[in-house]
């Protein structure tokens, strides 16, 4: 059995919903979906949050020795850490405000406001790197997850 799979049969045994979990877990029902179909995996921090959301105590309650974690031709989903913001270019933000990163400083391009990155990471919608997107979310509550670069047009 999938990963997914599981999460989503131990969900529905209890009697829970994806809102529930989303709302437990602090991520979008989206997110919830796409472990339950398969297209993405859980990081290890979320599995320990489903895992209390389910009511188990530890991570070894999961039966992993029975699970598939990775299928070949499925879609996984990599997150982008607040590490690796600073080896970026720019960011724009949810409030839609495009910030020139340098390093740990984020630098917005209309009124010149400095913020640290790491207040800039969890408002941050895209990521570009030698204008390319290399990643994004779609709502708040996500994760900030790696895509295939996509070069940005040109104004």
């Amino acid at each position: 059995m999938e990963l997914g799979s599981w999460i989503k049969q131990e969900r529905e045994k209890r009697d829970l919903t994806q809102a529930y979990i989303s709302d437990g877990i602090g991520l979008s029902q989206g997110t919830i979906s796409l472990w339950e179909n398969n297209k993405a995996i859980p990081s290890i921090v979320d599995l320990y949050k489903i895992a209390a959301c389910f009511g188990m105590k530890s991570l070894q309650e999961i039966p992993f020795d029975q699970l598939e974690i990775q299928k070949g031709g499925g879609l996984i989903m990599e997150s982008l850490s607040l590490y690796e913001l600073p080896t970026c270019d720019s960011v724009k933000t949810f409030e839609g405000k495009t910030y020139e990163l340098k390093g740990f400083i984020g630098i917005e391009k209309t009124s010149g406001k400095v913020e640290h990155v790491s207040e800039l990471y969890y408002r941050t919608r895209t990521v570009v790197v030698n204008n390319c997107v290399v990643a994004k979310r779609k709502n708040i509550n996500d994760e900030l997850q790696k895509v295939k670069a996509k070069r940005l047009k040109a104004k």
